[in-house]
């Protein structure tokens, strides 16, 4: 008799080890990325893989491991791909870009110390104008 998730798990537990598998099945493959050159470059920062060449095959040997792991527990599971709109994380992700400009104004850089009174001038019109342009971006993903 072969058995499926239904027979193995209950609801929460099937829910727990869809969301734990999907999770790490995620990682996997944004680490594969990163192993296959991929450079995160934009004007505030950099970023790139400083790993050795010679790990980075036993690196893809473990990541293919764990995804035919996963692919026989997912199918075992009988567990469907989750169909994924990202829209609310990008609108999220505003969210919080457009709160942390705003208390980057001036005045509230005085809890790291005294604020040169010049500052606010210089600073104040560009962060406030970010902070519109994240929450324009925000509402231009909810629609």
């Amino acid at each position: 008799m072969e058995l499926n998730g239904s027979d193995l798990l209950n609801p929460e537990q099937f829910r727990s080890m869809e969301i734990t598998l999907r999770m790490f099945e995620e990682n996997l493959r944004l680490i594969s990325t990163w192993l296959d050159g991929k450079e995160d470059n934009g004007i505030l920062y950099r970023g790139e893989l400083n790993f050795p060449s010679g790990q980075r095959k036993a690196v893809r040997q473990h990541i293919d491991a764990a995804l035919k792991q996963i692919d026989i527990l997912a199918r075992t599971l009988e567990l469907q791909p989750e169909e994924k709109d990202i829209t609310g994380m990008i609108r999220g992700k505003l969210a919080e870009s457009w709160a942390n400009l705003i208390d980057s104004k001036s005045g509230n850089l005085n809890r790291y110390g005294d604020v040169d009174p010049r500052a606010a001038s210089l600073l104040d019109p560009v962060i406030l104008r970010l902070s519109e342009l994240a929450k324009e971006l925000e509402t231009l993903f909810e629609g």
